[in-house]
């Protein structure tokens, strides 16, 4: 991966930021091998998705991406917060799978919580 990075996105809470977020940041990146690619992408989906459907919040999403020898994203919300529980729904029921994804494709990843709401992952980009 090339010299360090950053990138800052205020987004609409409206369905259509997801792939805005998802073009801006992979269009800043530096090249990725297709399976860091792609893992990022999905990721990105999935902590904007989760921003926009659950914080109850009519505020912009804020998202921060920098990279280095990692990418890391963050996706602050103005919602409640959460603590994140592992899925209890039976495993032919649809959704609740987006933090285990998280949790299985990135390198690292977490939530913080205080006035706002915060989801974040690493990727390693070498």
């Amino acid at each position: 991966m090339t010299p360090g990075g950053r990138l800052d996105l205020t987004l609409a809470p409206e369905p259509a930021s997801v792939a805005q977020a998802r073009r801006a940041i992979l269009n800043a990146l530096p090249e990725l091998d297709a399976e860091r690619e792609n893992t990022v992408r999905l990721l990105i989906s999935e902590l904007v998705t989760n921003a926009l459907r659950h914080s109850d919040s009519t505020e912009p999403v804020e998202l921060h991406a920098s990279w280095n020898s990692m990418v890391r994203v963050e996706v602050t919300d103005r919602g409640d917060g959460f603590t994140p529980v592992p899925r209890a729904k039976p495993l032919e029921e649809a959704g609740g799978y987006g933090l285990l994804l998280v949790g299985e494709l990135a390198d690292r990843w977490g939530v913080e919580t205080d006035s706002c709401t915060t989801v974040w992952f690493e990727v390693n980009g070498a």
